[in-house]
């Protein structure tokens, strides 16, 4: 069984984002719908209740929504990616 490092999951962080860009729950899951239909797979989606989960409950996403966080956080994939302990290189 794999532990996870607890540090290695920006729970907080997320919802400190969000909230940076003014982005609400909802606001996150309509502009993740964009995406999914974009790229035409509707794994991109992040539900509320999902999103909700990652910031509170240390759930960590799918590669498909940490994509769509990126974007809509308007980060690089892989700054996103290190918040999760993944190394740059």
């Amino acid at each position: 069984m794999v532990q996870r490092n607890r540090r290695t999951i920006p729970t907080k962080d997320l919802r400190a984002i969000r909230k940076k860009r003014g982005l609400t729950l909802r606001d996150v899951y309509e502009r993740s719908l964009r995406i999914a239909r974009e790229r035409g797979r509707k794994d991109f989606a992040i539900p509320p209740s999902r999103l909700h989960e990652f910031e509170k409950q240390g759930v960590v996403p799918s590669i498909f929504r940490l994509y769509s966080l990126a974007r809509i956080y308007e980060c690089s994939l892989p700054k996103v990616l290190s918040w999760y302990g993944i190394p740059k290189r």
